[in-house]
C-alpha cells in the first residue's frame, strides 16, 4: 500500500503540473510579422555576356522578376549608375559606365539589394600578365632596390616569398629578375631575423640595410637595426681583436635602439631615419669583471629619430649633434613619418611634428647637410601630418601625402604638389577631402599620372575605393580606374619600362587582394 501512495501522490504532481502549464500558455504576436514582402526579384550570380567589358559596351545579365520595376530600379557596377538599356523576364541589359570599376553587380529596387556577380571592366590600367610573381610574399614587402642589371631585391616583414622558402629560407630578403622570378644567387643566408624597411648603396658596390632587426645570416644577436651586405647579399664582415681571440664580426660597428625605417647615402655617409633614442656600439676588445674572458660592452650615445654614420658604423658627430652635450640636438618634436634626399645631401624631412631644434618646421622641413634647418621650404608648411614625400625628378615635382586639410596656407585636401624649391603646384587641385578620407601613399609617374591610395572611399561623387590615378591637374584619370577596391597600404612604387615601351609600376605594401584577385603585398601595374 505505501508502494501505491507514493506511486499515486507521483501522477497526482505530474497531473497538477500539466494542468498549470496549461494555464500559463499564452499566444504572443510574430516579432518577425509585417516585414517587406519580397518582391520576387532574382539577380543570377551566372556569368554575363560578355564576362568583362570596357565602359560604353552593352552587357547582359540572367535575371527573374525585374519587369515590374522596369522604370525605378538602379543598376550598378562596384555602386557606379548604369544605364539600363532593357529589361525582360530573362534578364536585364545595361550599359558599362565611363566611372564604372572591377567589382560586384547589383539591383537596387526602393531598399532593396540584390547582388550578382563580380563583373571586371576593361580598362588602360591592369595587373602585368608578363610580372611572374602570382603569389608573392607572405608578409608585407617594404622596398625594392633594383640591381644595375635590372633584377630586383626585395626587403620587408615576410619569410616567404612564391612559396620557394619551404626549400630554403627567404626571410626578409629576396633577389628576383625583373619579371619576379626568384634568383638563388643571392648569398643572404638565413636572412633576417626582423623586419627590414631601407636599403641603400655606397659608391663602392656595398650594399645598407635597415629595418628592426639584431641577426643577419649566422651572425645572430650582432647587429642593431642595419648593417652592410655585399653586392651578392652576404655580410661584409670583419676579425677583431677580442680580450681573449680573434673573432669574425659584422664590419659595421653601430647602430640604435629602435626601428630604422629610411637610409639615405651621400659623400660615402649614411643618413637615416627612424624610431629611435640611442646610437650604439659594440666595444669587443673589454674582459669580465675577473678578467678571464670577453666582455662584449655596448656603448650609447643620445641621439633621436635622426642620425649620420660613417661606412664602418662610427657615429659622424657633425650632423646635428651638440658636441658640449656629447648628444644630438632635439631634431623634430614630433615623429618622423618619411623623407627625401636632394641630390645636394639635403634632407626633406615629413611627419607629426611641428618643429625642428625648437624653430617653426610645421610638419615638413628640410635640413642642411649639418643637419641644420633650412628655413623656408614649403612656406608655412601643413596644418596636419603628413604620412609620405615621393620626388620625380623626370617631373621635377614632389607629392605629398597625409591628413591635412590646408598647406602652405591654401585648401589642400591631403595631397599637394610642390616644385622644387617647395613651393605649390597650384595645376594640381584635389576635390575637397570627405569624411573618413585618409591619404597615405602619392607617387607621380614619368608619364604625369599619379598613383594614391590610402583609406577613403570615394573620390569626389565616383567610388575609388583605397587606390586611384590621378592626372597632374588631381582629376581622375581616365581609363585608368577601372580597377577594383584596394585594401592595405601601399609602401612604394618602382617605376619600370616594358619591352614596347609601356610603363610599368611595381607596387609594394601590405595588401592580399588588388583588382578582386590574389597579391601577396606585391603587384606589378602595366599602363596601356
Amino acid at each position: 500500500m505505501k508502494r501505491t501512495g507514493r506511486v499515486g501522490l507521483f501522477a497526482l504532481l505530474i497531473t497538477l503540473l500539466l494542468v498549470n502549464c496549461r494555464k500559463d500558455s499564452q499566444v504572443f504576436d510574430n516579432p518577425y510579422a509585417g516585414g517587406r514582402q519580397q518582391l520576387g526579384v532574382m539577380l543570377s550570380t551566372d556569368p554575363p555576356e560578355p564576362l568583362e567589358a570596357a565602359p560604353g559596351t552593352v552587357v547582359t545579365f540572367k535575371a527573374t522578376g525585374l519587369v515590374p520595376y522596369k522604370d525605378s530600379l538602379r543598376f550598378t557596377f562596384n555602386a557606379e549608375r548604369a544605364e539600363v538599356v532593357s529589361v525582360d523576364t530573362a534578364g536585364i541589359k545595361v550599359k558599362v559606365p565611363v566611372t564604372g570599376s572591377t567589382g560586384v553587380a547589383s539591383v537596387t529596387i526602393g531598399d532593396q539589394i540584390y547582388f550578382g556577380p563580380i563583373f571586371r571592366v576593361k580598362g588602360n590600367l591592369d595587373l602585368d600578365p608578363n610580372y611572374r610573381a602570382t603569389v608573392g610574399a607572405n608578409g608585407p614587402v617594404n622596398e625594392a632596390y633594383q640591381m644595375p642589371d635590372g633584377r630586383m631585391l626585395l626587403l620587408g616583414g615576410f619569410w616567404d616569398f612564391e612559396r620557394k622558402g619551404v626549400v630554403k629560407p627567404l626571410n626578409r630578403i629576396v633577389l628576383t629578375s625583373k619579371d619576379g622570378e626568384v634568383d638563388r644567387n643571392l648569398l643572404s643566408g638565413k636572412g633576417a631575423d626582423g623586419s627590414l624597411g631601407a636599403i641603400a648603396a655606397l659608391p663602392g658596390g656595398k650594399l645598407v640595410i635597415t629595418g628592426s632587426f639584431s641577426s643577419y645570416d649566422t651572425h645572430n644577436g650582432e647587429m642593431r637595426n642595419i648593417t652592410l651586405l655585399n653586392s651578392n647579399g652576404s655580410l661584409d664582415s670583419a676579425i677583431v681583436n677580442t680580450y681573449t681571440k680573434k673573432d669574425t664580426v659584422p664590419a659595421f660597428n653601430g647602430g640604435t635602439d629602435g626601428n630604422i625605417y629610411r637610409a639615405y647615402v651621400y659623400d660615402n655617409k649614411i643618413t637615416c631615419i627612424g624610431n629611435f633614442n640611442y646610437y650604439l656600439s659594440y666595444v669587443y676588445n673589454k674582459p669580465d669583471f675577473l678578467h678571464e674572458r670577453d666582455s662584449l660592452i655596448t656603448d650609447s650615445v643620445v641621439v633621436r629619430q635622426l642620425i649620420r654614420f660613417y661606412p664602418d658604423g662610427r657615429l659622424d658627430s657633425t650632423f646635428n649633434y651638440d658636441l658640449a652635450k656629447h648628444k644630438s640636438f632635439d631634431g623634430a618634436n614630433g615623429p618622423i613619418s618619411d623623407a627625401y634626399m636632394q641630390p645636394d645631401g639635403k634632407l626633406i624631412i615629413v611627419g607629426r611634428f611641428t618643429k625642428y631644434n625648437g624653430q617653426p618646421a610645421p610638419y615638413i622641413a628640410r635640413l642642411n647637410t649639418d643637419g641644420s634647418l633650412d628655413a623656408g621650404f614649403g612656406g608655412s608648411g601643413a596644418d596636419n601630418t603628413i604620412y609620405t614625400i615621393r620626388y620625380n625628378a623626370a617631373k621635377q615635382r614632389f607629392m605629398l601625402a597625409g591628413d591635412f586639410t590646408r598647406f602652405n596656407g591654401a585648401d589642400k585636401s591631403g595631397l599637394v604638389m610642390l616644385k622644387t624649391d617647395g613651393s605649390i603646384d597650384n595645376q594640381f587641385a584635389p576635390l575637397p577631402v570627405l569624411s573618413g578620407t585618409s591619404y597615405l601613399f602619392a607617387h607621380q609617374l614619368n608619364n604625369g599620372l599619379i598613383i594614391v591610395s590610402g583609406y577613403f572611399k570615394q573620390y569626389g561623387n565616383v567610388r575609388r575605393s583605397g587606390f586611384m590615378v590621378l592626372n597632374p591637374d588631381a582629376s581622375l584619370a581616365a581609363g585608368y580606374n577601372n580597377t577594383g577596391d584596394f585594401r592595405g597600404y601601399v609602401s612604394k612604387v618602382v617605376e619600370t619600362t616594358s619591352a614596347n615601351g609601356q610603363t610599368q609600376a611595381l607596387v609594394l605594401g601590405m595588401f592580399s587582394r588588388f583588382n578582386e584577385k590574389d597579391a601577396g603585398n606585391i603587384f606589378r601595374l602595366l599602363f596601356k
